[in-house]
């Protein structure tokens, strides 16, 4: 019995291809479910792969160096190891060798030469933008390999790192804790995972965590028996709760949006900003048509159509998303909860759910973005908003802010952000 490890491209990842970085186990490694097992970059940002059950890596398929595309499966996890497996390895590797510019995992920590610290792509990019020395880090994974978690750890538990393993002591992160130890949470839309904020990450201000809780039905989280928008918050709120946050900035978009809005009020944890894009719950109109489309599709020709109401320029969306996307869906069962989901929060094309109380009590920085060119949730539900939020209008953007102007929604995210850090 074997298991592929597949490079997935689910609803929100906007790639065509991605290129493999690094394999964290060797050929016959023992994995566990839950472990990284490859690291892929893509032009956007590396993206960690874990193993999707227990066993032994008992296949490579593509080789450190290859590019390769959505859906692509990368290795196999099997209860052993085939005897032929080596050899199959090999014979790839010669026929695809890696670029002598990769970037690889392992790098030489300065003022210890000869030493080598073993650190994945991401990790060790969130560890240059924060300004810390690996060196000053406790690795998490397999053979101490710091992890990407491990830089988010030590910012978020303020670890006192000694002066020689900060690269620049005086602009050191440490000397504004509050701000980059408080999460930046990113709460996704109907339909979609955490893999949305692909295209909004790069922009965000470096070091800070980011939390991405997945909604109920979504991705690999278990649908509610009952969905509710409360229900929806309640399942995000314990995400959040556990990592350890007592407080946090919000972002949430579409369906996100509406949940973001009910999570401004909760108690366990202290929202200090908010910013929602397109949110659902301040009107009642919602294009019915594109979520009966959206659901009912089987087919990449006949669900593209409806993915390109989401843009207000189709081109944005790449080759082969739609054949992602139900692979997504196919892959973790979802449809079903999701169809639940939207039957439940927007029957007969109408919207149920109410936020513009949670907004009018909420006396955090509030911003709200929309696109002009939203097909999906009306512009003109802005007019609901109380009269202390901030909104922004985006020219030529549709119901996909975060997607298709990701740097300038990063800008005004961190402006908001800011704003509640200096209140």
């Amino acid at each position: 019995m074997s298991g592929e490890i597949t490079l997935a491209g689910g609803a929100g990842e906007y790639m065509e291809s991605a290129t493999v970085v690094s394999w964290s186990a060797k050929l016959g490694d023992p994995v566990k479910a839950g472990e990284v097992v490859v690291v892929v970059e893509t032009a956007k940002a590396a993206t960690e792969i874990e193993a999707e059950r227990d066993g032994v890596l008992a296949e490579i398929l593509a080789p450190e160096g290859a590019e390769v595309g959505i859906g692509a499966v990368l290795g196999r996890i099997a209860d052993s190891l085939p005897a032929s497996a080596p050899q199959a390895v090999t014979m790839v590797e010669a026929a695809m060798p890696a670029p002598a510019t990769l970037e690889m995992p392992a790098i030489v920590v300065s003022g210890e030469a000869g030493r080598r610290i073993s650190i994945s792509p991401l990790a060790r990019r969130l560890a240059r933008q924060a300004r810390l020395d690996p060196a000053g880090l406790t690795g998490s994974g397999p053979g101490g390999r710091i992890k990407s978690r491990d830089v988010e750890r030590a910012l978020r538990e303020r670890v006192p790192v000694t002066a020689a393993a900060i690269a620049t002591p005086a602009r050191s992160v440490f000397a504004m804790p509050t701000a980059l130890t408080v999460p930046l949470v990113l709460i996704h839309g109907f339909g979609a995972n955490t893999a949305a904020w692909n295209t909004l990450r790069p922009h965000l201000d470096g070091g800070r965590q980011v939390l991405a809780p997945e909604l109920p039905g979504h991705g690999r989280t278990a649908a509610l028996s009952k969905p509710s928008l409360d229900g929806l918050a309640e399942a995000v709120l314990a995400q959040i709760e556990a990592s350890g946050a007592t407080e946090c900035d919000l972002v949430g978009h579409s369906l996100g949006g509406a949940v973001a809005a009910v999570l401004s009020g909760n108690l366990s944890v202290r929202v200090r900003s908010l910013t929602l894009i397109a949110p659902a719950g301040l009107g009642p109109e919602i294009d019915g048509a594109f979520l009966a489309g959206f659901l009912a599709a089987r087919t990449p020709e006949g669900l593209q159509p409806w993915l390109d109401r989401l843009v207000g320029d189709a081109a944005t969306l790449p080759r082969g998303y739609a054949q992602a996307v139900l692979r997504e869906r196919e892959r973790f069962g979802v449809g079903a909860a999701q169809a639940d989901v939207a039957q439940t929060l927007f029957p007969d094309s109408t919207q149920t759910i109410r936020i513009a109380g949670d907004l009018q009590r909420f006396s955090g920085p509030l911003k709200v973005l929309w696109g002009r060119s939203d097909r999906i949730i009306p512009q003109a539900h802005q007019n609901e908003l109380p009269g202390h939020v901030a909104c922004h209008s985006l020219e030529g953007v549709g119901h996909m802010p975060h997607v298709e102007a990701g740097a300038l929604v990063a800008r005004l995210v961190m402006q908001c952000v800011r704003s509640a850090a200096v209140a």
